[in-house]
């Protein structure tokens, strides 16, 4: 069975058809659709640019990274609410963020 791809182009659009949008997400093509379950998904440049910008702006990073996932980028979401990203703290939110930034230059 080939699995479909869905184009998104605009943040609020791409969020709405999710129930949380990570950097994991971000960082793997790959989403949990409302709707349609396990998805891949393909972001216009101006988009990718846009989130790219949301998860870089927080972490005070730039976002290209290709070296595997941790489940800690779970946690640094885009709020549906305002469009901004936030970090769901485990225990130790200082030492989270640091082991978060330690990942990217």
């Amino acid at each position: 069975m080939v699995e479909k791809t869905l184009r998104y182009t605009t943040l609020k659009g791409l969020i709405s058809k999710t129930s949380q949008y990570s950097l994991n997400t971000f960082l793997s093509g790959r989403m949990y659709h409302n709707k349609k379950g396990h998805i891949k998904i393909k972001l216009t440049e101006k988009l990718t640019e846009q989130i790219n910008s949301l998860f870089g702006g927080f972490l005070n990073r730039n976002i290209s990274y290709n070296k595997g996932y941790y489940g800690i980028f779970d946690r640094l979401i885009i709020n549906k609410r305002n469009l901004e990203v936030q970090y769901i703290a485990g225990q130790d939110y200082t030492a989270e963020l640091r082991t978060l930034r330690g990942c990217f230059r």
